[in-house]
């Protein structure tokens, strides 16, 4: 059996760099994770920004009780409503739900998720600052008469903060 060097090589060479990647990847995932140890509340913010036509058949408000009930159901510690943008040094969770009208009916959509905390900067760590720790995000694209995966997504990916936040604060 010949072996050709010339496809050897590169495959190895592609294997290697997609290990490296998922390991990376894998890693920023755990750093993720951690960064909601010891987290003894935060609140909720929901962002909502896109087409009016959208805004007008999309409960937001419902949207805003459905992701506090499913925090709360499971257990995490969801402050009570506040001035979320005035409280720059205490946790919270951000969902951002962006919306577009592409014309002959068709959506596309995002939905991001975020924690944002006070961290202290390694280079200056008498400026502390908030950033977000904790994220997940999904796009897509909705038909007119199938917007409500919008506000489904947005749980999808809630399910996904309540199962790390739940997995390192047991």
């Amino acid at each position: 059996m010949t072996t050709h060097p010339r496809i050897i090589l590169p495959l190895i060479l592609l294997l290697c760099g997609v290990s490296a990647t998922a390991a990376t990847a894998q890693s920023e995932m755990e750093r993720e994770r951690q960064s909601l140890r010891g987290v003894d509340g935060f609140y909720l913010s929901l962002n909502t920004v896109g087409d009016a036509s959208v805004q007008d058949s999309l409960d937001f408000a419902q949207l805003h009780h459905d992701l506090r009930a499913s925090l709360q159901n499971a257990g995490l510690p969801v402050w009570p409503e506040g001035n979320v943008g005035a409280a720059d040094r205490v946790p919270y969770l951000h969902v951002h739900v962006n919306t577009v009208h592409a014309g002959r009916g068709l959506y596309p959509f995002g939905v991001e998720i975020r924690f944002y905390q006070a961290v202290r900067l390694e280079r200056d760590a008498s400026a502390p600052t908030v950033a977000a720790t904790w994220a997940t995000s999904i796009v897509g694209l909705a038909s007119y008469d199938h917007l409500g995966i919008i506000p489904e997504a947005a749980l999808v990916l809630l399910d996904d903060f309540i199962e790390d936040f739940q997995g390192i604060n047991p």
